[in-house]
């Protein structure tokens, strides 16, 4: 009885960790992702070099904590924040919190899968992501959708822990996520991002250490790279491989 009580526990984490719905344990999804998750958030703003006058894109932007912070840079300036997630308790949440934005037509949610951004070409200056890349469906169609949407001169800031990754993995709450480094960077570099590379980071008031994956997109060719590329980074793994041990 403890053994299925314990495996339904995790099973339920699991789901909801991967797609927050309201409930008892999308309550605990947003606190997890609150508590654990915002001095991430804050960096990715951080080091993503926002200025006022850039449209800024979020991908997985959960409590709305990362959008809040993109919405003070560019609130006097020109640019917006747009925000797209698809869990529509999430869309709730940082509705809430980022009302004011919203309000002002200066923070865009969208109910929306990566590999389907509602977004012209070309028409963001900064993308960032804290602890999204594992639940995308099919990572290569996210990374071109990506790209389409970054303008020449564009970065992306991806953030992580991944010693807390393999924490959570250890305990079976990552069986629906796909966290792989290597795989998601190898990706990027295969459509079209340059630059690509993992750097260590502190966080300045909690002093915690994570991990930052930048890439930017210099230039676009005339014609993109084609879709039927021979890898398999539109495949996932059917078990996730475990994170190697990483500087504390």
């Amino acid at each position: 009885m403890a053994q299925r009580m314990r495996l339904w526990f995790t099973e339920q984490v699991a789901r909801n960790l991967k797609f927050p719905e309201r409930g008892l344990f999308g309550w605990l999804s947003y606190t997890f992702f609150v508590k654990y998750n915002s001095y991430m958030e804050l960096n990715a703003v951080r080091l993503s070099n926002i200025k006022p006058d850039h449209n800024v894109l979020e991908i997985g932007f959960g409590p709305g904590v990362g959008l809040e912070a993109a919405y003070n840079i560019v609130k006097n300036g020109k640019g917006k924040v747009f925000g797209v997630d698809y869990s529509l308790f999430m869309m709730e949440t940082a509705r809430k919190r980022a009302k004011k934005g919203v309000n002002e037509n200066k923070i865009m949610l969208y109910h929306a899968n990566v590999s389907q951004i509602p977004l012209n070409t070309d028409s963001v200056q900064r993308v960032f992501h804290t602890n999204s890349y594992y639940y995308w469906p099919n990572l290569r169609l996210a990374v071109r959708e990506i790209y389409r949407v970054m303008q020449p001169g564009a970065i992306m800031v991806t953030t992580l822990n991944m010693n807390s990754l393999k924490t959570v993995q250890n305990l079976g709450f990552l069986k629906y996520g796909h966290p792989d480094p290597v795989k998601y960077m190898r990706c990027l570099e295969n459509y079209g991002f340059e630059n690509v590379r993992m750097e260590y980071h502190k966080d300045q008031l909690t002093g915690r250490q994570f991990q930052t994956i930048f890439c930017e997109v210099i230039e676009k060719p005339a014609h993109g790279k084609s879709m039927d590329i021979d890898d398999d980074d539109d495949e996932v793994d059917a078990e996730p491989q475990l994170l190697h041990n990483t500087k504390d």
